[in-house]
This record gives structure tokens, sequence and C-alpha cells, in this order.
């Protein structure tokens, strides 16, 4: 099967709805799945996720996982049509009206972003209460989640992004061993953290803003991470401070969710922060950032500052 295209898109469209598409248009955010808006003349537009045949695993943890929050009430989009057996599985989902948050973040007020925090960290919340078997890392069930400590998970990340650099050259691999030092400094305190569940991309890509301004939901979730659900905060941080954009969001986040910034957090950054660095000169579906000088740059100047705070 070929790399999943707009007019495969509109097929499983129109075959999922019962309508003629009138058009289609692929997402140019995301790394891992082919995602399109289908628009019709008589209705409202659909998404349709589509992943390679190694992501059926990922497909089904989507529709066990709608199933599991969004009557809690986490605002995710409703499943219209799936076949997570196909040969290249599939979702057909509503469209949440808006768009990522880091499309428009730049143009929302304090109060819009504030708002938009709480909401974010009240998902959180409700996915916090939905349980854990102790385990640590990334599953769609608890008791799938693959590590028995959290550091586990850190240094999982750590490694990806060594070789993921040492493959590009484009920065140095002794800035993941100034990382790992300061984890390895503060394992017993940081396995001491509880296997909490939580949405681990809910960052500036997968928050959907509405026109108005407002949290419209959240997409994008196949899996949960087990471990300190301060994490995607983290990651949201480094993208900020990484490309630009209000860091008050992140603070705001933390306040309703009652989180510290502490050292630790700080060492999230600096690891997400390492991670990306490591997408730099790689290629994933297509969406990849362009590898500039000034965005390296950007990088290592946020790397730096969060990793003193790390070391405090």
């Amino acid at each position: 099967m070929s790399v999943p295209n707009v007019e495969f898109a509109i097929g499983i469209a129109r075959a999922a709805t019962g309508q003629v598409p009138t058009k289609a248009r692929r997402f140019t955010t995301g790394a891992r799945h082919f995602v399109f808006e289908v628009e019709f003349a008589n209705q409202r537009p659909v998404v349709v996720r589509i992943g390679h045949q190694s992501a059926q695993a990922e497909m089904i943890g989507a529709v066990h996982l709608s199933g599991l929050l969004k009557p809690l009430g986490v605002p995710l989009p409703a499943i219209l049509a799936e076949d997570v057996g196909a040969e290249l599985p599939w979702l057909v989902l509503e469209r949440l009206p808006g768009t990522d948050l880091g499309a428009v973040i730049a143009g929302l007020s304090d109060e819009q972003l504030d708002q938009i925090a709480a909401r974010v960290a009240r998902a959180q919340a409700i996915t916090a209460r939905t349980g854990s078997a102790g385990r640590y890392g990334y599953a769609a069930r608890p008791e799938q989640a693959p590590h028995t400590a959290w550091t586990q998970v850190l240094e999982a990340n750590l490694d990806r992004s060594r070789r993921r650099i040492a493959s590009a050259g484009l920065f140095e691999a002794d800035l993941v061993d100034a990382v790992q030092s300061v984890l390895s400094a503060n394992r017993y305190r940081i396995d001491q953290i509880e296997a909490v569940p939580f949405l681990h991309d809910t960052t500036t890509k997968n928050v959907i803003v509405a026109s108005d301004g407002s949290l419209s939901g959240i997409v994008d979730v196949d899996d949960l991470c087990y471990g300190d659900p301060r994490y995607p905060a983290a990651l949201t941080l480094a993208v900020l401070m990484a490309y630009g954009g209000p860091v008050e969001y992140v603070s705001a986040w933390l306040r309703h969710a009652k989180q510290p910034d502490d050292p630790t957090f700080r060492l999230y950054v600096s690891l997400f922060l390492l991670d990306l660095m490591a997408e730099h000169g790689q290629r994933f579906n297509g969406n990849e950032r362009p590898s500039v000088p000034d965005a390296r740059a950007s990088l290592r100047r946020a790397f730096e500052e969060n990793l003193r705070l790390a070391r405090s």
C-alpha cells in the first residue's frame, strides 16, 4: 500500500458518511500519522486519520481511550467510523472547530490563555483518576506500561535523542551527557514519583482552539503516559521557549494543576529541548520543520537556561 494521500482519505470519508466530499486537505502538523480534513456540501467536515500498518495498536488505543475518557468529560472528538484492522488502519472523527493552539497562541489574551490552561489542567485531572498499575511509560492501558521506574522513561527519551543527534551531526552529543548527569544525580528522588496517568501530547499541538479563543477540544489521544503529570507541561514550555510564544501559558497550567515549577520540572524541559534538537535533520512523515541556524541557536540558548535551573 502506498503512502496515504488526499484521494485515499476522500474514499474513506465517502464510504464512512455516504456523502460525496467536495474537497480535502492534509494537515501539516504531526509527525506520525497522515491526517486530513474532508469537506462536504451539506454536512460538517470530518477528519480522517490514517496510519501505517505498524500503527494498528495506536489506532486501537485511540478507540479504547475515546470510550474511556470522553464520557468522563475529557473533550475528545467523537469517532464516527473506524477500521483499525485495515491494511492502513484509519479513523473518521468529528472535526472540532478551530486550529492547533500553537497557530494562534501569540494572538490570545492572558485571560484566554488562562481559561485554556484551566481546561487542559481539568482534562489532565480527569485522566489522572482513571487508574494506574504502578508501571511507567506510554501505553493505552495501565498494565501495558513498559517500565518499572520513572527514570527508565526519561532515559529511554534521552537514548532516542542521543541516537538522533549522533545521526544528524547538528548538535554535540555531550549535551545529552549533561542531562544524563543531572538525572543520575537525582535518580532516587525521581523514582519516588508515582505512576499517574496523563495526556502526554497536550502541547501547542493537539489542543484545538476555536475562533473565539476558547478550547474546542483535544485530539490525537492514542495512548497515555504513566508517571509525572507535569511532563506535557514541560514539553509545552520547551516548544514555546525554542520557537517563541507566551511561556506564561505554562505557568497558568501549573498554577491550575497545583504543580510546582522546580528543578525536576526544569530537568524535564531540558530533556524535551534535547528532543527538539534531535528532530533536526530527521525525516518522519513529511511534516518536519526545516533545520536552520537561527532555530538551532534558539534551542541551545533555551537548553542552557533550563539546565542551569535543573542543577539549582
